[in-house]
């Protein structure tokens, strides 16, 4: 059917014809490449367009709402998620609008949604200041993906995302443009709280809206203090790193007898408040990062040499410290660091002062090496029940190996944040392109075990936890039917 003619042509005007496109081709990759991929039930979208600009985004609104069009937001690399499901469906591609402002003294940056972490990276190291990098890579949406999440390894010490969300500019589904924060009483975005209710909530959750109610167009983030000395990159490809200065950075690789070992490790760490990033270390990461450069078949050769020989009860640390303000605060960080390992059995090797994931690029994507098709199960909650997490998801895992991945249950990743006070639990699972089917399969055997053995998922099926979980889906659904009462805001 498509879009009605009159509707194409007022969506022409808005931003000109030359940034407005109905050719498959053109839909197919645009909606691709801002997904990075989707789901079975996507489809192709009838239009793409992109806006320049937050009131060009409310005039396209208003008129999908005028004409009953569904749309969906996104920007680059989001999620699949925000792919439609509806037909005639208007994809708005947000990475035009990629303005972006830095306020030094009050440690904030104001953010579009084509705006990438790399590029606000590549700024804020001018200044001496840093943001993060999530683990999907540098070349994720800095708004998309603080509302999705905002997670990443130097979350230990700077938090989850809902900690750096200030003032924002909302697009509701109507087209009406609502202000938060201190942008409702001027034009500065320091500060996320501002008059009457905090609405931010409504704009994100652990998993975010995934642009169902509405659009943000721009996003107050907060920024921290970093080092005035240049990081310096060094190699090329698939080996390239940052030198970190030796006098403020030290990384330590700790190796456990045993889980628990690690755990008080991590715990006493956070009673200390030291470190910026804390982890454990999957050995199935160490051999994926060594065979990159080589492909599928290196990762596999390499593989099967360590196969067995791994003990699933050890467990690895990966740990950062950071003398920041000062070189004495390195010094105490590694005098605190040492005793604490030694008091739990551990021992600790420093490696190389460099990085290739946490500051600039994220070499996360390279998990595609190992056969075409992962998948993860997610948990944010406390360390203890993150491993209670992970222990159910190895159970439900040797259902169905093959031809998931034989990966002898020890690629469960976790990676704490605030001090400990909260930790992701990712439990990747990968197999062949042929048998993406099982993934899904194993899926719901882990989303059903949680829900019999009380553990707590990222993305729970609705089906499966709504009626136990207070029915928390129909309570969205009301709030989506209150800000949207014409459903054209991605329509599920």
């Amino acid at each position: 059917m498509g879009i009605p003619g009159e509707a194409y042509q007022a969506l022409q005007s808005i931003v000109g014809s030359d940034w407005v496109s109905d050719d498959p081709a053109v839909c197919e990759a645009d909606h691709l490449c801002a997904s990075g991929g989707y789901p079975k039930d996507a489809i192709r979208p009838a239009c793409s367009i992109e806006p320049a600009s937050g009131e060009e985004v409310q005039a396209i609104v208003k008129l999908a709402n005028r004409y009953r069009l569904p749309y969906v937001a996104t920007s680059t690399y989001y999620l699949g998620e925000t792919s439609p499901r509806k037909e005639n469906t208007i994809l708005i591609d947000l990475k035009r609008m990629n303005k972006l402002e830095i306020d030094e003294d009050n440690l904030y940056a104001i953010v579009e949604p084509g705006v990438c972490f790399s590029a606000l990276q590549a700024e804020l190291f001018k200044m001496g200041l840093c943001t993060f990098v999530p683990g999907c890579g540098g070349h994720a949406s800095v708004l998309a993906n603080t509302l999705f999440t905002g997670d990443a390894p130097t979350g230990w010490r700077h938090g989850l995302g809902y900690r750096r969300i200030l003032a924002a500019e909302w697009v509701l589904p109507d087209g009406e443009m609502l202000m938060l924060g201190s942008r409702s009483l001027s034009k500065d975005f320091f500060w996320g709280e501002g008059p009457g209710p905090d609405l931010r909530g409504l704009l994100r959750g652990i998993s975010g809206r995934k642009s169902e109610l509405g659009v943000i167009t721009k996003l107050g983030v907060k920024v921290f203090p970093f080092i005035s000395e240049k990081l310096e990159p060094e190699g090329r490809a698939f080996h390239t790193h940052l030198n970190l200065p030796t006098n403020r950075f030290k990384w330590y690789n700790v190796r456990f007898p045993a889980k628990e070992n690690a755990i008080n490790t991590i715990l006493e760490l956070g009673r200390c408040e030291i470190c910026l990033v804390v982890m454990t270390v999957p050995p199935l990461f160490r051999t994926v990062a060594r065979t990159r450069g080589a492909g599928c078949g290196g990762f596999w050769e390499g593989w099967a040499q360590l196969g067995e020989k791994i003990n699933p009860k050890q467990l690895e640390l990966r740990i950062l410290l950071f003398g920041i303000g000062a070189e004495k605060r390195l010094a105490y960080e590694e005098k605190v660091l040492l005793e604490i390992v030694e008091e739990n059995e551990g021992s600790a090797r420093e490696a190389p002062a460099r990085d290739e994931t946490n500051f600039m690029a994220a070499d996360a994507i390279c998990a595609c090496v190992v056969g075409g098709r992962f998948h993860s199960q997610l948990s944010y909650e406390s360390i203890d029940q993150d491993v209670k997490f992970g222990d159910i998801v190895i159970e439900m895992t040797n259902k169905h190996k093959p031809p998931i991945l034989e990966e002898y249950g020890t690629t469960n990743w976790l990676c704490p944040y605030d001090l400990g006070y909260i930790t992701k639990a990712e439990c990747l699972r990968m197999t062949d392109v042929e048998h993406v089917d099982e993934l899904n399969l194993w899926s719901l055997d882990c989303q059903e075990a949680f829900l019999k053995q009380g553990a707590y998922t990222n993305f729970p099926d609705d089906e499966v936890f709504g009626a136990v979980w207070g029915n928390y889906h129909e309570k969205e659904r009301r709030i989506k039917e209150a800000f949207d009462p014409n459903n054209v805001s991605h329509p599920k």
